[in-house]
């Protein structure tokens, strides 16, 4: 019981409390000899629990959890629990993360590889990408290339959808009645008896999301009254849980006969191609199509017919290029030496802790930034939106490069002020020196490892004829120094 109750106490304290115990047991043990064998037993039990209240209060000295909590905070065992504290509560936060999941993951329909979409080249602007509803009209009938296509609205509007007393304002699409067709999608909730298209007048699909979170996923929602923007309408059915189209900011889907666009609406286009067709052959016939068509020439090069999948996971391409490129500046920073990031002591061990530690503790802060960037800024790379420029669409790439640099930039920081034998925080800053008095004399900030393994001293201007950061090994007969402290 003594051995079970001294792990209460600190490390540092416990093999004299033990001592100190177990010489008041074998006093109390001679106390009691005269006393029967039962009665003594019971009472070094009693005493033997009293020690566990002992450890606890040894335990719980201010003192002692204040200087345990500052240690703990100065290890690297903190840091990547801390960090991966982070990225669990931004994976629960988020819900699971849906969208890395829907990026990642395979699409519930079948052969998406033949899943493509078509828009202009040569842009710059969003809104020249999309393509004249006439133009879908033409490409229909090109059943040798293409297996179906179907058109939708090319720019998202917000729209108040009311169903069974509840109201939110949700993105709307319009789209045509074959979309789910193309795609090869089955509705997660639909009507048993189907509307068709032209008796349905203002009929809504609900994305998985919007049922979810805008209508508590009512399993009843097909025969409650709903109404858009003030008008009557009919909710047809609920999209199964990872398919979002055109994004996953869409909620609604606004169900529109063939031919319901105008021959000069501007709309997005996606089709899915006929097996064994490329997207070069496709671009060509359907530019020789609309050539034909109007009478003029049409340059193939003008149509681009681009994989669904490779557009939808775009950003992560984009991302991993920018990551490439910060991780080359660190790499560049590391080669040069001024950081000073080595570890002084020899063999292969040290070495791997050192490195190990640096890259999970990179590693982990690089998916937060990730998953937060994917998951809460707007992503428009998948379908263009046909209102921004190339540069406001770009944001997240954006947001995602500044992240990186500062992400690499506070890790290496950290590594670079922590103990180069232990991996703990160094401490006890001390300003050393004259500001500004550089060329005969040496001013900055000099950092102690709390355990005694060396010095960090870190000028106050970096100069060519100093190092930026320099250890100092200090040898083992200071370690007792500090144990002390």
């Amino acid at each position: 019981m003594l051995h079970v109750a001294s792990w209460i106490v600190p490390r540092r304290a416990r093999a004299e409390w033990r001592k100190e115990w177990e010489a008041e047991l074998a006093c109390a043990w001679q106390m009691a000899h005269q006393e029967s064998s039962s009665s003594r037993n019971r009472g070094l039990r009693s005493r033997c629990c009293g020690a566990f209240l002992d450890a606890a209060w040894y335990r719980l000295n201010r003192e002692d959890l204040l200087r345990t909590r500052e240690h703990w905070a100065r290890t690297p065992a903190f840091v990547l629990y801390a960090l991966i504290t982070m990225l669990l509560l931004l994976v629960s936060g988020s819900g699971y993360l849906p969208r890395m999941r829907s990026i990642l993951m395979a699409p519930p329909y079948g052969a998406p590889e033949r899943m493509v979409t078509i828009s202009r080249t040569g842009v710059i602007d969003s809104a020249d990408w999309v393509v004249p509803y006439s133009w879908v009209t033409i490409w229909r009938r090109q059943r040798q290339v293409l297996e179906g296509v179907a058109a939708y609205s090319a720019q998202p509007q917000e729209s108040l959808v009311g169903i069974g007393g509840q109201r939110s304002k949700i993105g709307l699409v319009q789209v045509e009645t074959n979309l789910l067709q193309v795609f090869g999608v089955k509705l997660l909730l639909s009507r048993a008896f189907p509307l068709s298209p032209a008796s349905c007048h203002n009929c809504l699909v609900l994305s998985y999301q919007a049922w979810r979170h805008d209508f508590a996923a009512d399993p009843n929602i097909l025969q409650k009254k709903a109404t858009i923007n003030g008008q009557d309408a009919t909710v047809i059915g609920v999209l199964p849980e990872r398919f979002w189209f055109p994004t996953d900011d869409v909620g609604v889907l606004l169900w529109g006969e063939e031919n319901s666009f105008s021959a000069d609406k501007p709309v997005g286009v996606v089709a899915r191609l006929r097996p064994g067709v490329t997207e070069r052959q496709a671009e060509s016939n359907l530019a020789r199509s609309i050539s034909n068509s109007i009478g003029e020439p049409f340059s193939e090069s003008a149509i681009q017919v681009w994989p669904l999948q490779e557009r939808v996971r775009q950003p992560l391409t984009s991302y991993g290029l920018a990551l490439c490129v910060s991780l080359l500046v660190m790499t560049t920073l590391l080669w040069s030496g001024r950081m000073n990031l080595l570890p002084q002591r020899r063999g292969a061990g040290a070495a791997c802790r050192w490195w190990t530690f640096f890259a999970s503790k990179t590693a982990l802060l690089l998916l937060i930034l990730l998953a937060a960037v994917v998951e809460f800024t707007p992503e428009p790379y998948i379908f263009p939106s046909g209102r921004t420029t190339l540069i406001v669409e770009s944001g997240s790439l954006w947001i995602f490069s500044v992240g990186c640099v500062f992400v690499l930039w506070w890790s290496l920081m950290d590594q670079q002020r922590r103990c180069r034998a232990c991996l703990e925080k160094l401490a006890l800053p001390a300003q050393i020196g004259r500001s500004g008095c550089l060329l005969l004399s040496w001013a900055g900030t000099e950092l102690v490892c709390a355990q005694g393994h060396g010095l960090l001293h870190i000028t106050e201007t970096d100069v060519c004829w100093l190092d930026p950061a320099q250890w100092t090994q200090l040898d083992e007969s200071w370690e007792p120094l500090f144990a002390g402290k």
